[in-house]
């Protein structure tokens, strides 16, 4: 694999992070780097591919259809429901199916925002319990002889050989996974920053099969909707786990937040800066005001020193404990996968 730039990554003090985005070039020079379709095996490429297939179908259709043919596409389709939609894009080799997540700036997104939060376990067909909003969502562009199913299925029947994934971030991870699980045909998934969908027996229909689910940094989606066995909400992951640190690794787990760890830290640098204060007030003591130029600026640099080990500590116990929204959005994923990439190419 030949070397690549990275991409920088949004700063979102600065810049809109919430989709769509058809500002951002997809799929990155077409043909430069393409997954192995049949390789049913987790692959980087294969990760990267599909988050970017995830991020553009938050797009409208007709930019999406564009961008599809961009990358080698010619065939292209669009289901849409009250909240839900989902792009199916398809050529010789390859039959995709991308579901898009909550859209906060379109005018379902209350519809969208009902269905994440109806969170009532309901009996799904193939075995266990899953969130009825999510289920909901799919029955939505499922059934009858113009639904998904009966579209996805014609399309495996026209070239048998031609394997289906199925892909989607957020509310559309929720959709691909209950999708995968009633089109036992489908090659794999690789989902994106989803919440739990369903309980142990649902999950049991994922074993030995080839079904990703990426999380990025202190996404806080994929903890939701919390387990809370008195209460019947019995929620699990699905698939298996790849984290991508802040670094760009993937990992197979999550950080372990260790409290007593954290604390034993935090005690270690308020003795060292209490140490170097006590050394800093008995020069004072023994040169007095003579001194005071050479140790007031030794006390400046105490403090910046001080602050910067403080943001450390702050930033090291954010990484394995802090939850926030901004990496949560899809572009997080699709640039830190491409940038894993970039990197592995240069070693």
């Amino acid at each position: 694999m030949s070397s690549f730039p990275l991409k920088a990554l949004p700063d979102p003090d600065r810049s809109d992070i919430i989709p769509p985005d058809m500002d951002y070039s997809y799929f990155e020079k077409p043909g430069r780097l393409k997954p192995d379709f049949r390789n049913v095996a987790f692959s980087p490429v294969s990760a990267w591919w599909f988050a970017e297939c995830s991020f553009l179908s938050y797009c409208h259709p007709g930019f999406a259809k564009m961008a599809w043919k961009l990358a080698g596409f010619d065939g292209f389709h669009f289901f849409q429901g009250k909240g839900t939609e989902c792009m199916v894009s398809w050529n010789r080799k390859v039959l995709i199916a991308s579901f898009r997540g909550t859209e906060l700036k379109s005018r379902s997104a209350l519809h969208e925002i009902a269905t994440d939060l109806n969170a009532l376990p309901v009996p799904f067909e193939q075995g266990g319990k899953v969130h009825k909003g999510f289920l909901d969502g799919l029955e939505e562009i499922w059934s009858g002889d113009e639904g998904l199913e009966s579209f996805l299925k014609a399309k495996l029947a026209e070239r048998m050989n031609r394997p289906l994934w199925i892909t989607g971030h957020s509310l559309g991870g929720a959709l691909a996974t209950l999708c995968y699980a009633r089109m036992p045909e489908a090659a794999g998934a690789y989902i994106y920053g989803a919440p739990r969908v369903g309980d142990n027996a649902f999950v049991s229909l994922f074993e030995g099969k080839p079904f990703w689910r990426l999380e990025h940094g202190g996404d806080p989606i994929p903890q939701l909707p919390p387990d809370l066995p008195s209460l019947g909400f019995n929620f699990r992951e699905a698939g298996n786990l790849v984290y991508i640190s802040k670094d760009d690794k993937l990992l197979n787990r999550r950080p372990v937040y260790n409290p007593e760890e954290q604390r034993r830290k935090r005690q270690l640098l308020l003795e060292n800066q209490e140490a170097r204060m006590t050394a800093l007030a008995e020069r004072w003591d023994e040169k007095g005001w003579g001194a005071s130029k050479d140790v007031l600026g030794s006390f400046g640099r105490h403090l910046r020193r001080a602050r910067r080990e403080w943001l450390a500590h702050l930033d090291e116990a954010g990484d394995v404990l802090g939850l926030t929204a901004d990496d949560h959005q899809p572009v997080f994923y699709a640039v830190r996968l491409w940038n894993h990439l970039a990197r592995e190419a240069a070693h």
